[in-house]
């Protein structure tokens, strides 16, 4: 049986008490195996309609404003609106077999996404999208805490996270080239029906791990939950941390291949082979290497788990400024392969410090709070924000205004330092598991 190991009351404030370390079984390292690839299959989806966006953007003759709004704001709409209720849900009931139905519901909208003939079916199409994957991270981050213990949750949740970097650099490369020679179309429907067979596997072979016992608090409303976590101040100021650095990455990840497209003539397919290159190789190695540092550093001072990102931000600052002005495509490439690395160490540790904050049955609910603000600002806002950034630009710079507009990233992360600071100041006191 999968096995876990639960903290007092108490026990997580200053430095963690040695306690006998749980053995992760072979059906964990399965399960993990499975949420990582359904993970993969959730961001290429998601990130996949960046690299089409050329040519969606002629087809159904859209703004980089409408583009923005379709990349970003319609899949977090409904992703928002239904992220707590199905957190809710996951935290007392199976979360394998809700991620089984929503892996197949995102698929099947993504294939629609390629039969969208006007801007509002596309909307709608990747609205249906969003309500797909609101019920995937929650209950996976969720399983991925019974299954690891403490003091090993971080590179649990570091490999899951590389899952989401394949996707990304699977969904560039494979897009790209589906794209290239098939159209936008056939792209997105040949993508989306991959996921399919996949929520079959979930539905059939993952088993739901014992998750510690539950008490009467676990019957507590949502709000009750929400309001709870909300409460403590490093939780809150976490997750702002997170989300508003994510205006900025997530809202440059979807308008870098258009950068490079339109700034420095690359083609499609060589943007999607450079771009996924990148992501699969340096946020993978990201991911868990932030995994192993956190599980390292962690044993001597439980507030590296808010110590990390906030370095691995300050780092990326004026590595960003650097990219965005570059006048060469290769100096573009190396600065965005080191922001990837910190950047993936940085999102990855913070993810596995939201479950600092929350006891075991208001742990979906934490990092569905969590997922709910980063992709109301990360994936809505930030893609939105750099294409009416680059719309209001146009006159002035032309096809160089999306470079300009992409300097709102740096200034997001500078913000988003300072949340983490904030955070910093009561992470101990705040910690509960």
């Amino acid at each position: 049986m999968l096995q876990t190991s639960s903290a007092k009351e108490g026990e997580g404030v200053g430095r963690p008490q040695k306690a006998p370390v749980a053995k992760i079984t072979g059906a964990g390292w399965y399960a993990l195996l499975i949420l990582g690839m359904i993970n993969c299959f959730a961001y290429m989806d998601r990130i996949g309609l960046s690299i089409l966006m050329e040519l969606i953007k002629h087809d159904l003759h859209l703004t980089d404003a409408q583009l923005g709004v379709v990349s970003g704001f319609a899949f977090a709409l409904f992703n928002v609106i239904l992220g707590i209720p199905l957190a809710w849900i996951a935290d007392r009931y199976s979360r394998v077999k809700l991620i089984s139905v929503c892996l197949a519901l995102w698929s099947a909208m993504t294939s629609l996404s390629g039969l969208a003939m006007s801007y509002g079916q596309l909307f709608v199409a990747r609205m249906g999208v969003g309500v797909g994957e609101a019920g995937c991270h929650p209950p996976a981050h969720s399983l991925i805490g019974d299954i690891f213990p403490r003091e090993k949750r971080a590179l649990g949740i570091g490999l899951f996270n590389a899952g989401a970097a394949v996707g990304v650099a699977g969904g560039m490369a494979l897009i790209g080239a589906l794209g290239q020679h098939l159209g936008w179309r056939a792209a997105m429907q040949i993508v989306g029906l991959m996921g399919l067979p996949l929520a079959l596997l979930t539905y059939f072979t993952l088993k739901e791990p014992p998750r510690p016992a539950l008490h009467k608090e676990s019957v507590e409303s949502p709000l009750r939950s929400v309001s709870t976590l909300l409460r403590r101040s490093s939780f809150t100021h976490l997750v702002l941390a997170l989300s508003i650095a994510l205006v900025g990455t997530q809202g440059f990840s979807v308008w870098a291949p258009t950068f490079l497209m339109r700034s420095f003539g690359m083609g499609m397919v060589e943007v999607g082979a450079w771009i996924g290159g990148i992501t699969a190789s340096f946020a993978v190695v990201g991911t868990i290497f932030g995994g192993l540092l956190a599980s390292l550093l962690f044993p001597r001072d439980a507030r590296w788990e808010l110590w990390l990102p906030a370095a691995m931000v300050a780092i990326c600052v004026p590595l960003f400024f650097l990219m965005v002005l570059s006048p060469k495509a290769w100096i573009v490439l190396v600065l965005k392969a080191l922001n990837t690395f910190f950047g993936a160490i940085g999102s990855s540790v913070a993810m596995t410090a939201v479950q600092s904050f929350a006891e075991p049955h208001r742990r979906a609910t934490a990092v569905a709070i969590a997922l709910l603000v980063t992709s109301l600002l990360g994936t809505g806002v930030g893609p939105y924000l750099i294409g009416l950034a680059s719309t209001l630009l146009e006159p002035t710079f032309g096809k160089e205004s999306l470079r300009y507009a992409l300097l709102v990233t740096p200034v997001m992360l500078i913000w988003s330092f300072g949340h983490y600071v904030i955070a910093l100041r009561t992470a101990l006191k705040d910690r509960v598991n």
